[in-house]
């Protein structure tokens, strides 16, 4: 059994491992790409010398050289604004990374606050557990709770039960052309309204099928279930009241405040949303010194593309032709430095879209780890114990998502099977010992479909009457029960003549 804090705190290290491997990634990736723009320097450098030893024996060999000086310029400009740029990026790095760990460690703080609260709250909960048993007013809170509780499942299935039988009853009423026609002009109410002749016919029409007495039984079947609904609702809210009651006579005993003054977690959550927010700002970050790195940004380009025009000119290539025929070793020298130049900087580029890809994919799971934890938050995973042997256990299901084995549906699947309620045993949540309301507490509920466990403190008859009457006996509202004339099934009869399934057989229409 793991704490649902462990859970998290083994999702934060893994969060803090990805962000090192994404960090490591894009760092190789810079390096690569400032490697990759050196290396274009220095070709640009030997083709302008190569270009002024041919100059004498070449008339368009000032051309080459002014045009690669022009742009070996540029880009020695761009590149001292990108490295300006790119010092800039980096220490926003840093004081992104500052402030996500000054987010972490007061989120951890206030997680093992928070924490160290619920458990001391739940050790006096628990001892007084012991005295309340001997405590006349909790024993009195308490079995006015079971019996709000008991009246309130009570009054939701017969709302449930009504609404199931106008569902039923109420069909062949609706199937009925003739019926639905009158209904819906609202014949025999004070909204129906047509001219004469019109209302003559219907008239003669409702007399036909006998419309009167099946519109008073299908209102009936039509108004229960709202009335039943809103007196359930109330029933609900009493039952809920007289929970809260008992818990607040509990803390009491315990010697802890009011459920209200109890320590919130709000600080734990400001903590959590500061935390998401530096590790925005630091991927953020990240992105804007890669755009950089990588040579994306406008004015790297155009510069690159500036020499790029000027090595690909055709006098260039002719000055490679020559200095390959030429005799002298200076031309072979700056021949081979543009071939070692090139290689290299073919191997880099092979090497920079590897790593480019390498980073990409530490982002991704960077990204995914990052949605993973805000959604744990979502569900409440601190508020819960697991059952899991360790925390390593939540990781390994961590690294299938990530690696595709496992989708994200498949992993809380996972999880919710090992969920534990009440991890917080004795805390501020609904229910009288730290469990969710309603039910009672995780036990049987009462009634019929509690079958032979009895009652949630074990006292109450294995199969109470519903209502405070006997099954398939009419009467008044008790308890919150609604007594109706009831047939063989408990189905409500209603006024007008029914057939042997209890609906309603009209004698206008087949």
């Amino acid at each position: 059994m793991v704490s649902g804090v462990a859970v998290l705190q083994e999702m934060d290290a893994h969060l803090a491992e990805a962000q090192r491997e994404a960090s490591a990634s894009q760092a190789e990736m810079d390096r690569l790409a400032a490697r990759r723009e050196g290396l274009r320097t220095e070709e640009a450098e030997a083709l302008r010398d190569l270009a002024r030893l041919r100059l004498l024996e070449m008339a368009e060999g000032k051309a080459a050289v002014d045009a690669l000086d022009a742009a070996g310029a540029r880009v020695k400009e761009s590149l001292r604004q990108r490295a300006a740029a790119l010092e800039a990026a980096q220490r926003a790095i840093l004081d992104a990374r500052d402030a996500l760990a000054a987010a972490e460690a007061k989120r951890d703080a206030e997680s093992a606050r928070l924490r160290a609260s619920q458990e001391a709250e739940a050790a006096a909960l628990r001892a007084a557990d012991a005295r309340a048993g001997e405590d006349t007013e909790f024993r009195r809170l308490a079995t006015l709770a079971e019996e709000a509780e008991r009246v309130a499942q009570h009054a939701e299935q017969k709302a449930a039960f009504a609404q199931q039988d106008f569902e039923e009853k109420g069909r062949p009423y609706r199937a009925d052309p003739l019926f639905a026609y009158l209904w819906d002009r609202g014949w025999g109410t004070g909204r129906y309204r047509a001219f004469p002749l019109v209302r003559m016919i219907d008239g003669w029409v409702a007399r036909l099928i006998e419309f009167e007495p099946a519109r008073r039984s299908y209102a009936l079947l039509a108004e229960l279930p709202g009335h039943m609904t809103a007196h359930a609702q109330r029933m609900r809210a009493a039952a809920d009241a007289a929970v809260r009651g008992m818990v607040e006579r509990r803390r009491s005993l315990a010697g802890l405040p009011a459920e209200a003054a109890a320590p919130p977690a709000a600080l734990l959550e400001a903590a959590e949303d500061a935390v998401e927010a530096a590790q925005a700002a630091l991927a953020a970050a990240e992105a804007k010194r890669s755009a950089l790195a990588s040579g994306d940004d406008a004015a790297s380009q155009e510069a690159i593309r500036a020499l790029e025009a000027a090595i690909g000119a055709r006098s260039l290539r002719t000055l490679r032709e020559e200095a390959a025929r030429t005799p002298t070793r200076d031309d072979d020298a700056i021949v081979a430095r543009l071939e070692v130049a090139a290689a290299e900087r073919g191997r880099l580029e092979r090497a920079l879209a590897e790593a480019q890809a390498q980073a990409e994919g530490a982002r991704r799971r960077l990204t995914e780890l990052q949605s993973l934890r805000h959604e744990m938050r979502g569900r409440g995973v601190e508020r819960s114990d697991w059952g899991f042997a360790s925390g390593a256990l939540v990781g390994v299901l961590v690294g299938e998502v990530l690696r595709g084995v496992l989708s994200r549906d498949g992993f809380w699947d996972r999880m919710e099977r090992e969920r534990r309620s009440g991890g917080m045993t004795g805390t501020a949540t609904p229910g009288p010992w730290g469990k969710s309301l309603p039910g009672p507490w995780g036990k049987p509920a009462p009634g019929p479909w509690a079958g032979d466990s009895g009652g949630a403190w074990g006292n109450i008859d294995p199969a109470p009457d519903w209502g405070g009457k006997r099954s398939g006996r009419g009467g008044a509202k008790d308890d919150g029960g609604w007594g109706a004339a009831s047939d063989a099934g408990g189905g409500f009869a209603t006024g007008g003549k029914s057939d042997a399934g209890g609906g309603f057989r009209t004698g206008g229409s087949v």
